[in-house]
């Protein structure tokens, strides 16, 4: 046996691809994010979920300057035939809230989606599950995928965790990463962290995307 020490879990750490990289956001809706959303009106705390907007701006941003796809998720459905157990374990959500063709299910209007960007239109808690997010990002090129968006454990996780098993290398940006139960917030990093994925900040995502070229400089090669 080699003697130097190999950490059994250490954390998972890869680098952004140039050119082989997007950026899916999880979520970011009305319903969700905004002080008249569903969520808030039905007494849920959102400040947690709303950290992430000035870091998501942020982190936009850098990506449209560096050429990296943004994909834009939204979770919806019309009503209780389609929305699965959810309306069991959110009773709240039986009467209205995430609904197709509402207000509340649009992107916040502070992040302004790009004609460019991609769109995931999705029921459960993975943006994999029956939609078309494999095929977008294949026909990307994408090889590495920075995730961010709501809510950390549950449909931020989820996605982090298919993407995996896509062979994807799912790197979530803690920053840009919020939930309704902050108290659940840091385990389901670590479990993240050392099960399926890389986590990282802010500052670290930008400082390497700042390293790809600009979106209008020419291929290598």
């Amino acid at each position: 046996m080699n003697d130097q020490f190999i950490d059994p879990f250490a954390a998972a750490e890869w680098n952004l691809i140039p050119r082989h990289t997007a950026l899916i956001l999880i979520d970011l809706q009305n319903d969700f994010l905004h002080p008249e959303g569903w969520y808030a009106k039905c007494g849920v705390d959102i400040s947690h979920m709303r950290r992430v907007i000035d870091p998501t701006l942020r982190l936009v941003d850098e990506a449209r300057r560096r050429g990296v796809p943004v994909i834009w998720t939204r979770h919806g459905f019309r009503g209780q035939n389609d929305g699965g157990i959810l309306f069991k374990l959110r009773p709240f959500m039986q009467h209205g809230g995430l609904r197709k063709d509402t207000w509340g299910h649009e992107i916040l209007d502070v992040f302004t989606p790009s004609p460019d960007d991609w769109f995931v239109d999705k029921s459960r808690l993975s943006a994999f599950y029956a939609t078309d997010l494999e095929l977008i990002l294949r026909g990307l090129g994408a090889q590495t995928v920075l995730i961010g968006g709501v809510l950390t454990n549950q449909c931020v996780n989820a996605t982090a965790k298919d993407a995996s098993f896509r062979d994807f290398l799912p790197v979530m940006v803690e920053d840009c990463t919020g939930t309704t139960l902050p108290h659940l917030h840091v385990p389901a990093v670590e479990m993240m962290k050392v099960g399926w994925g890389e986590v990282r900040s802010l500052e670290a995502s930008l400082e390497e995307l700042q390293r790809f070229p600009l979106a209008n400089a020419p291929h290598a090669g």
